[in-house]
């Protein structure tokens, strides 16, 4: 997927639409983005997916939050079984698979629709024996998997929107308990929680950590890098 220098530097000047939906709510276009070509995906708008179009998109996170999520897997050994809420552009996991064998990832989308997309614009391999996609709604999936004594993961996201909107299902009390109840005693819950405004914590990422305190014994809020978002933990080990 990677673009010649002439097509990066038209880019600069004409931001190309790869894809708009029948509705019009989702747009894919290439663009330039700190002086790389990139890949966006949008929903009214708001950029819900992205990645760098050249070699290093692969490993390296255009969106700041990633990034984070990424720091996060290198401070905590151990995070091997992820599952992911949200998958939109199945962006992130290819970023967590990416130079890991030993990694599996589950990512549960609700929107059948975006795997198709991911698999034409974003380089998802859906026959990479590591990925297993389910499609359903998140927390209707929580809770089953918390009937399943079997069911642990070591590492769960939750990055569940809608443009700007969160599920609120899933930041529910119930659903937290689900992950409770499905998280290995090591593991970590991540949840990207968007600021209003900049570098200040929102007040749904401050009620949600109030409620995972009394579930987890630890939490922490991280401030991504230039801070349009936080990603909020909770775990029983010291974060």
């Amino acid at each position: 997927m990677a673009m010649t220098l002439f097509e990066q530097l038209l880019l600069y000047i004409f931001p190309r639409t790869r894809f708009k939906s029948a509705d019009r709510h989702i747009e894919i276009r290439d663009q330039i983005e700190n002086g790389r070509a990139a890949r966006v995906l949008l929903y009214d708008g708001i950029r819900e997916s992205g990645m760098y179009l050249d070699k290093y998109g692969a490993r390296d996170p255009l969106f700041n939050y990633m990034k984070t999520l990424k720091i996060i897997l290198d401070h905590y050994p151990g995070l091997d079984n992820m599952l992911l809420i949200g998958g939109g552009g199945f962006v992130f996991p290819r970023l967590y698979l990416h130079g890991h064998p030993e990694r599996k990832a589950t990512v549960v989308e609700i929107d059948g629709g975006y795997v198709e997309l991911a698999r034409r614009f974003f380089d998802l391999d859906v026959n990479d024996k590591r990925l297993k996609i389910v499609i359903r709604d998140g927390q209707k999936f929580l809770r089953q998997q918390a009937e399943n004594p079997a069911a642990k993961y070591s590492f769960i996201v939750y990055d569940a929107y809608i443009g700007d909107s969160p599920n609120q299902g899933i930041l529910s009390e119930a659903s937290m308990k689900y992950v409770k109840s499905i998280l290995t005693d090591n593991g970590i819950y991540a949840l990207n929680m968007i600021n209003e405004v900049q570098d200040v914590i929102s007040m749904p990422t401050r009620l949600a950590e109030a409620k995972l305190k009394q579930i987890f014994a630890h939490t922490r809020v991280v401030i991504c890098p230039k801070g349009g978002n936080s990603i909020l933990m909770a775990s029983d080990r010291r974060l």
